[in-house]
C-alpha cells in the first residue's frame, strides 16, 4: 500500500510576491477609491497575520468584510486578482474552508494565470490531495505546472500531480510527470531527487531493478537533503535484496541507520532489512537484527516489525518466543485492523503447534472475532482445519465432521489442503456419512495422486463405497490396493473386505478366492485376520460343496483363534465329516462338541450317525455321550427306544450301570417285540448284577427267559444267570447255567459259544472239578484257537 503523503496548505513565497506594506494617505490627494480600499484591506490583513487570539481572528474578519465589499464595487479594478487571494486567505485562516475555496476557484477562473492564478490552484490541489481527492489534485497540480512563472514552482506541479496519479495507482501517467520533473534542469529543481525517489520505487514494482538501483544510488550520492536521501537509500535497500544482493542491501539501510538527519526512516530500515531476511529465509538473522535494536516505533511500522520477528520464531519452531510479540500487536493495533488479525491468527497457530491447553477456545474465539467479517479468508478456514483437528484426535468424530464440512479446501494452502481432504474424509466416514467421505477422498485421491497417503485413502474410501453400496467402485479401490501396496495392515484389509462384499452379493467362488490369496499372499498378517480368512474361506467350500477342501481351513481357523471359532468351525467340520462318512473324524468333532458346550447345536441325524458309529467301534464311552444328547430322561418319548436301548448298552459297557438301568427302563416300557425285550432284560439283568443286586438281577434273568429267547440272546440270558450263581458263590449252580449255551450253541458261532466255555471252565475250577475244566478247555483251544475275551 502506497504511503500518503499529506501537503501542507502554506503557499510557498515564490507563488505570491509580497505586496509593499500599506502607507498612510492624505484624503486631499486621493483619486483612485478602489486602490484605498484594497490597501486598506491590505493593512489589515497584514495586522492580522502578525496578531494572535481573538484579536487575530476578529482582524481576519474584518478583512473579509473590506475585501468583499472592494470586490462587489471594483470587481474589474486592477488589484481584483490580488483581492480574491486575500479574500481567500482570510477566509482559510478563521476555519471557513469552503468559502475560501470558492474565492479560489473564482480568481482560476476569472483570471486563469499569474502568480495568484498558481498560488490558488496550488492551494485547491493540496486540498484535494490532503482529502484523497487525487483525480481533482492530480487536474489542478497539473494547471499549476503550466501556469507558474518560477521554475521551482512548475517542477512542485508536475511532482505532486505524478504523485496524485501514483495514489490513484496510475503508474505510467505519474511515471511520465516524475520524467519531466527529473528532466527538468531549470534552476535547482528541489523535487528532483523526489522524483526520482518515487519513479524508482515503480520501476522497482515494475521489475526493472537494475534501472531502478541506478537512479535510488544517485540520490544517495548525491548532496539532496537528508529525508529525500534517506527515502532513496530505503528503496535502494529494497531493491537490492530483491537483486539478491544482501551486503549492498544492508550499506543502504545502514546508511540510515547512521546518519543524522535520517531518524525518520531508522524503523522502516531495521524492517526493511528485516524483511529481506525473512523473504531470504534467513530467520535467525531476523531474529538478531530485531534484538540489536529494540526501540519501539509505532502505529502500522511497529506492528509490521513486531510480526517480522514473531513470524521468524515460529519458522525456528520457537513458537513460545514468538506468542508474546503476536499478543503485543494484538494490544498495539485496532482488532479490525490486518494486522491484528493476523497477529491473532499466527497466535492461534503457535497454540496449535506447541499443543497448548485450550486450544479449542483459542480457535472459538478467533472465529467469533473474525469469522463472520471475514468468511472468506484462507485463515478463518485454516483456522476451522486445527478445530477439526483438535476434535478428530480427542475422538469427538461427529463435531469434527459438522466443522470439515464448513472448510472450503479451495481456502486453504497446497500444504494443508492434501491432508484436510483426506482427513475430513476419514472424520466423515467414521461419523457415518459415507456418502460425503467418499466424495472427500476422492477429491484427495484425484487432486494428489502422489501422496503417501493414497494407499491408506483407497482403503478408507472403498470401505464408504461399501458402505452406500457401490459394490463396483468398492471393489474397484480395494483391487488397486491390492496391486499397488506392500503393507501387511492395507493389504489384510483390501483382501477381507474385497471378500466381504463378495460374500454379501453372493460370489462365494470370489469370496473364497480372495481369502485364499490373503492367506497366500499376506504371510505376515496379524492372527486374527488370518483365522478369519481361514474360516471363511471354509464357510465358502462348504456352501459350494467343496467339503474336502474346506477341513484344512476350518481346522487353521479354530487353531488360530479357538475362542472364536472352536465352535463354527466345528459345526462345519462335522457336517463335512458326515457328508464324507468318516466316522473316525466325526466321533472326535462331536467329543469336541460336546466338551466346548455347543454339541446341542448339531443336528440329531448327525449325533444319532455319529452314535452308532461309535457303538458299532466299541467306543461305548462316546457313544453314551452321544446317545445321551438325543435321549431326555425327562422327555423319554421324543427320543426312539432304539436310542434308549443303545444308550443303555453303552452305559452299561463304559461302567455306569445305574444310567444304563435307567436307559434300558424307557426303552423297555415300549418295547414290545419279544426278542428285543429279552435283550433288554439281559441288559438290564447286567447292571443289575454289576450293582450287586442279585435277586433283581435273577428276576431279570427268568422275565427274559419267560419270553423263550433264541439264539444268542437266550444264551446270553443263562449266561447271565451263571454269572449271578457265580457272583452269590455257587459255581455248581453256575456250572448248569454255562453248560446250556456251551451245548445249545452251534461251533460256528465264535462270539457266544468261545465266551461260554470260557466261563464253563471258570465255574468248574471255582467247583472243584479240574478234569471238567481241562476237558472243556481242551475244547475252547481247539475249535477257537485265535480267539480272545
Amino acid at each position: 500500500m502506497r504511503r500518503l503523503a499529506a501537503i501542507l496548505l502554506l503557499v510557498p513565497a515564490s507563488l505570491v510576491a509580497q505586496a509593499p506594506r500599506a502607507q498612510p494617505v492624505d484624503p486631499a490627494l486621493q483619486r483612485d477609491a478602489g486602490q484605498d480600499w484594497f490597501q486598506h484591506g491590505r493593512n489589515v490583513y497584514e495586522s492580522a497575520k502578525r496578531s494572535t487570539g481573538a484579536t487575530q481572528f476578529d482582524l481576519y474578519g474584518r478583512s473579509i468584510e473590506i475585501f468583499t465589499r472592494y470586490l462587489n464595487d471594483f470587481p474589474r479594478h486592477a488589484n481584483a486578482e490580488a483581492a480574491w487571494w486575500y479574500l481567500g486567505q482570510s477566509y482559510y485562516s478563521t476555519g471557513r474552508i469552503e468559502d475560501a475555496k470558492r474565492c479560489f476557484h473564482s480568481l482560476l477562473n476569472r483570471f486563469g494565470k499569474g502568480r495568484y492564478a498558481a498560488a490558488a490552484a496550488y492551494m485547491l490541489a493540496a486540498d484535494h490531495f490532503n482529502n484523497r481527492q487525487y483525480a481533482l489534485a492530480a487536474t489542478l497540480f497539473d494547471k499549476l505546472s503550466k501556469i507558474a512563472t518560477k521554475a521551482s514552482d512548475r517542477q512542485r506541479g508536475l511532482y505532486y500531480a505524478g504523485k496524485s496519479f501514483q495514489m490513484l495507482q496510475q503508474d505510467k501517467k505519474a511515471s511520465s510527470y516524475f520524467r519531466a520533473v527529473i528532466a527538468d534542469t531549470d534552476g535547482a529543481n528541489p523535487y528532483r531527487g523526489k522524483a526520482i525517489v518515487d519513479y524508482g520505487g515503480l520501476l522497482a514494482d515494475d521489475g526493472k531493478l537494475a534501472e531502478a538501483m541506478s537512479l535510488l544510488d544517485q540520490v544517495v550520492s548525491s548532496p539532496d537533503t537528508q529525508a529525500t536521501r534517506g527515502a532513496a537509500a530505503l528503496k535502494a535497500g529494497a531493491v537490492a535484496a530483491r537483486l539478491g544482493d544482501a551486503d549492498r542491501s544492508d550499506r543502504y539501510f545502514n546508511i540510515i541507520l547512521t546518519t543524522p538527519g535520517m531518524e525518520e526512516f531508522r524503523a522502516d530500515a531495521q524492517i526493511a532489512m528485516m524483511a529481506a531476511r525473512f523473504d531470504q529465509k534467513r530467520y535467525r538473522e531476523v531474529i538478531q537484527i530485531f534484538t540489536r535494536n529494540l526501540a519501539k516505533s509505532e502505529g502500522d511500522r511497529e506492528a509490521r516489525r513486531l510480526m517480522l520477528a514473531a513470524r521468524a520464531y515460529m519458522m525456528l519452531d520457537r513458537n513460545a518466543d514468538a506468542l508474546p510479540l503476536f499478543r503485543e500487536v494484538e494490544r498495539l493495533m485496532p482488532a479490525e485492523s490486518d494486522y491484528a488479525f493476523e497477529a491473532t491468527y499466527f497466535r492461534l497457530l503457535c497454540f496449535f503447534r506447541i499443543e497448548g491447553r485450550h486450544v479449542l477456545d483459542q480457535v472459538e474465539a478467533f472465529l467469533d472475532l473474525y469469522g463472520k467479517s471475514r468468511p472468506r479468508d484462507p485463515k478463518i478456514h485454516t483456522a476451522l482445519l486445527m478445530k477439526a483437528e483438535t476434535l478428530y484426535d480427542e475422538g469427538k468424530n461427529v463435531e469434527a465432521a459438522e466443522v470439515y464440512r464448513d472448510i472450503d479446501p479451495a481456502m486453504l494452502s497446497e500444504k494443508n489442503r492434501p491432508g484436510m481432504l483426506y482427513k475430513r474424509g476419514r472424520c466423515l466416514a467414521e461419523a457415518n456419512d459415507p456418502e460425503a467421505a467418499a466424495k472427500s477422498l476422492s477429491e484427495f485421491i484425484e487432486d494428489f495422486p502422489g501422496d503417501e497417503k493414497i494407499p491408506l485413502a483407497l482403503a478408507a474410501r472403498g470401505r464408504s463405497y461399501a458402505a452406500i453400496g457401490d459394490v463396483a467402485k468398492a471393489m474397484q479401490d480395494f483391487d488397486k490396493l491390492v496391486e499397488t501396496s506392500k503393507d501387511p495392515a492395507l493389504l489384510t484389509l483390501a483382501y477381507l473386505e474385497g471378500a466381504t462384499i463378495a460374500k454379501e452379493s453372493g460370489q462365494l467362488d470370489a469370496m473364497v478366492s480372495r481369502y485364499l490369496e490373503f492367506l497366500k499372499n499376506v504371510p505376515g498378517a496379524d492372527t486374527a485376520s488370518s483365522a478369519k480368512a481361514a474360516y471363511w474361506a471354509g464357510w465358502g467350500m462348504v456352501k459350494t460343496n467343496r467339503g474336502a477342501e474346506a477341513i484344512p481351513y476350518l481346522k487353521k481357523a479354530r487353531e488360530l483363534a479357538p475362542e472364536r471359532y472352536t465352535k463354527h468351525a466345528g459345526l462345519l467340520l462335522c457336517l463335512v465329516y458326515l457328508a464324507e462318512k468318516n466316522a473316525t473324524e466325526l466321533i472326535t468333532e462331536v467329543g469336541i462338541a460336546l466338551e466346548k458346550d455347543y454339541a446341542t447345536e448339531l443336528p440329531e441325524p448327525l449325533v444319532r450317525w455319529a452314535a452308532d458309529q461309535a457303538f458299532n467301534g466299541d467306543d461305548f464311552r462316546n457313544a453314551a455321550r452321544f446317545y445321551d444328547l438325543i435321549a431326555d430322561d425327562e422327555n423319554p418319548d421324543l427320543a426312539p427306544k432304539e436310542v434308549w436301548r443303545f444308550l443303555g448298552k453303552s452305559r452299561l459297557e463304559s461302567g455306569d450301570p445305574g444310567g444304563a438301568i435307567t436307559a434300558i427302563d424307557h426303552a423297555l416300557r415300549v418295547e414290545t417285540d419279544p426278542a428285543w425285550r429279552a435283550d433288554g432284560l439281559t441288559d438290564r439283568g447286567k447292571a443289575l448284577l454289576a450293582l450287586k443286586k442279585y435277586e433283581d438281577a435273577t428276576k431279570s434273568v427268568e422275565e427274559g427267559l419267560s419270553l423263550r429267547p433264541e439264539g444268542r440272546v437266550g444264551a446270553n440270558l443263562h449266561m447271565l444267570r451263571g454269572d449271578i450263581l457265580l457272583a452269590e458263590g455257587k459255581p455248581e449252580e453256575a456250572v448248569r447255567s454255562y453248560i446250556l449255551p456251551v451245548q445249545l450253541m452251534d461251533d460256528g458261532d465264535r462270539v457266544v459259544k468261545p465266551k461260554a466255555l470260557l466261563k464253563l471252565i471258570q465255574a468248574l475250577e471255582k467247583a472243584g472239578k479240574p478234569t471238567d475244566a481241562q476237558k472243556y478247555r481242551d475244547e475252547l483251544q481247539q475249535k477257537y484257537p485265535n480267539w480272545k475275551p
